[in-house]
């Protein structure tokens, strides 16, 4: 209810990423700019006139208002101030000696000035929650210095403490007898007016032990998270549960962002490990993480987070940067917002059916559980909020990929396109976290030892002792893209081309050896002809062959070659057995549309 004696109607905010879309929704328009990008955003500093009722409730915007007892009118208030002292029935109340209370004039004397801690209580709170908070007075510890007992009556709504060393009163907890009674300095908790109750709270129900049991491992002493809640701004020792870093940290900041260890962190966030494993459970294999421009080449300068095969979708966790300004990021909520736009229509023009954004502003398992069942997921890939081991994800969240790898490869699994089906990461990435593991003294791994794999290039059949004399044959850049098409979830098809144009085909040696002859064609013609057998016909001897393959075979020349004759990439591949004329090769079905 807004204050008839209220003075003020219109006020002045300025636009930031928290408040524009509160007020574009509340009607308001909202003046924006087109940058160099021609990318719509809202240039900082910018304000607009806004009605009162229409301001949040925690605003900090200065009013001006009539007292109803007094009559004398207030200037800046903060609106935050008034709508925690107004009335239900509108009325507004000023007593002069103390500015920032707003209540009727008592003159009964008490140990503090003004009201009395009682009298405050069931004055400015809801009669349950003064109930409660005068419930857990401890009479057997508030005794002063001459022996007498305090009540919440008989000490002022400001009083410091009954002397100089106890500066608080003892208040206990009704819900943990156990927990041990503690000092609350009551005129902070009457003076506060925002989020009032954190003051006189019992710390031992709030503390990190309690609310954010996964964080107690970053804390070098335990009883920290005893004595401490999530919102102090104390700061405490955070050590690295894997390598031992220490730093100092404050305790909110833990919470919120979390601890990324400079030393050996994996730089993945939480929400994108939660959000891996929550897939592993869902499509098992067919999906793909961090993808880049090497997976999709539309992906242009954009890395998405994931790509699910089964529903041709790709997937964003958005951290806080995205909804809000924080520190460290690389341009303001509308740049981010307007990139995040730009990244969206990019996928759908490249034929992406699915675009979804999960909510991760906050790293908690049940925040990002409720965005995720909220999504369209549920739907799209058929399953219910019971079908999911959410704890298992919230571990997944929590642990350090660069121990995981190592304590892979430390047990004996060193093969790294395995590793890489487990845990959902590249093999580059592994190679990296294995170097970085080997210096922490967590693994023994040496790439030159280690990148002796033998492979095949299917087109040629050659046999190479490692990717990277396979590389240096064929000119590739890295093993990076060997190694994907050696994965078992057949990231990549082909790397590398041959003169003519012919893509590369590249398989373990091990797994080659098992494959028969048909099946290594089909494997080829995958890729190369887009999965289809296809017909050919010799124009020099007008024979046709039923596949590629088998004119590979019988004139002895490569199977791209033939490929690229009927591209057009090249006019002929081969001779022919007795006269030795050039063989010109055309797909068969092209053919018979000409000799119609």
């Amino acid at each position: 209810m807004i204050n008839n004696m209220l003075i003020t109607k219109e006020v002045e905010v300025e636009l930031s990423g928290t408040n524009i879309e509160y007020f574009e929704n509340k009607g308001y328009e909202i003046p924006r700019r087109v940058d160099k990008q021609g990318r719509e955003n809202v240039k900082r500093g910018t304000k607009i006139k806004v009605k009162v009722e229409d301001l949040k409730d925690n605003s900090d915007a200065l009013v001006s208002v009539q007292c109803d007892d007094s009559g004398e009118i207030l200037e800046n208030v903060e609106w935050k101030v008034y709508k925690y002292h107004v009335k239900e029935n509108g009325e507004y109340y000023y007593n002069k000696p103390h500015n920032n209370l707003f209540r009727k004039i008592r003159k009964k004397k008490y140990l503090g000035r003004g009201l009395s801690f009682y009298d405050w209580c069931y004055e400015n709170l809801p009669k349950e929650m003064a109930d409660c908070i005068l419930d857990r007075w401890d009479y057997s510890l508030n005794i002063d210095k001459n022996g007498n007992v305090l009540g919440p009556k008989d000490v002022g709504r400001g009083s410091d403490g009954f002397n100089k060393k106890k500066r608080g009163y003892w208040f206990k907890c009704l819900e943990h007898p156990e927990h041990g009674s503690e000092l609350k300095n009551i005129g902070r908790f009457t003076n506060n007016f925002q989020g009032f109750m954190g003051s006189i709270e019992c710390i031992q129900c709030n503390a990190i032990s309690i609310t954010h049991p996964e964080s107690v491992k970053y804390l070098k002493n335990t009883e920290d998270s005893l004595i401490y809640s999530a919102g102090s701004n104390e700061s405490v020792v955070i050590k690295c549960p894997d390598c031992g870093y220490e730093k100092e940290m404050v305790v909110n900041a833990l919470i919120s962002r979390g601890f990324a260890c400079p030393i050996c962190s994996d730089h993945f966030p939480y929400s994108e490990k939660y959000f891996a494993n929550f897939l592993k459970q869902v499509v098992d294999q067919r999906f793909l993480i961090q993808l880049t421009k090497k997976t999709f080449k539309w992906c242009d300068k954009y890395k998405y987070d994931f790509y699910l095969d089964d529903i041709n979708g790709i997937v964003e966790t958005h951290g806080l940067q995205h909804y809000e300004q924080t520190s460290g990021m690389w341009g303001t909520v509308e740049e981010i917002q307007a990139n995040d736009k730009d990244k969206e229509e990019l996928a759908k023009v490249n034929e992406i059916e699915n675009y979804i954004v999960i909510d991760c502003r906050k790293s908690e398992m049940n925040w990002i559980k409720d965005s995720i069942m909220k999504s369209d997921l549920p739907e799209l890939l058929n399953f219910k909020e019971s079908d999911i081991d959410w704890l298992k994800c919230h571990e997944a969240g929590c642990k350090n990929m660069v121990k995981v790898v190592c304590d892979i490869w430390h047990n004996g699994t060193h093969d790294m396109l395995i590793i890489s089906d487990i845990l959902k990461i590249g093999t580059q990435t592994i190679m990296k976290y294995l170097k970085q593991g080997t210096e922490l003294g967590w693994c023994y791994y040496n790439a030159k030892e280690e990148n002796c794999t033998k492979v095949v290039c299917v087109n040629t059949g050659e046999i190479f002792d490692s990717q990277t004399e396979a590389c240096n044959k064929y000119n590739l850049a890295g093993s990076s893209g060997i190694s994907s098409c050696c994965s078992n979830n057949n990231i990549r098809k082909t790397s590398g081309r041959l003169s003519d144009g012919t893509k590369l085909v590249w398989m373990i040696y091990e797994d080659y050896i098992l494959k028969t002859k048909e099946e290594i064609e089909n494997i080829l013609i995958e890729s190369q002809e887009g999965g289809r057998k296809v017909k050919v016909v010799c124009l020099t001897t007008r024979e046709i062959f039923n596949t590629m393959m088998d004119a590979s075979v019988k004139y002895n020349v490569p199977y791209g070659s033939i490929s690229s004759c009927c591209r057009k990439a090249s006019f002929s591949t081969g001779v022919d057995l007795i006269t030795g004329q050039p063989l010109v090769w055309m797909y068969y079905d092209e053919y018979l549309e000409i000799n119609k």
